[in-house]
């Protein structure tokens, strides 16, 4: 599978584009975490956002600019992450650390 495309102009565009109109998720979520009883410190909580809301928000913004995200799996080089555009541009990452699982069943 290639890499990127040899030139990634309109690709590059729309992703600015996308990425200026994205926004936080709303932290509708609250967690708390408890303290040792050693400590003697009170609990402390938060509020956070989950995780399919800042998903649906990527999604949704860069539907709107005809970008699609596309992940490969693979145990060779292929592997890596990247956007496609509708315009066929294309950029690909390879992540520096590859977890591989291996299945013993």
């Amino acid at each position: 599978m290639q890499r990127s495309s040899d030139t990634i102009g309109t690709i590059a565009a729309a992703l600015a584009k996308a990425q200026a109109q994205l926004v936080n998720p709303e932290k509708s979520l609250v967690a708390t975490i408890r303290s040792d009883e050693a400590s003697g410190s009170e609990p402390r909580s938060f509020r956070y956002a989950p995780l399919s809301s800042g998903l649906d928000i990527v999604r949704k913004t860069l539907g709107q600019h005809e970008i699609a995200t596309v992940q490969t799996t693979s145990i060779d080089e292929a592997a890596g992450i990247g956007a496609r555009h509708r315009s066929r541009q294309m950029n690909r990452i390879k992540p520096r650390h590859v977890v591989r699982l291996t299945y013993h069943g």
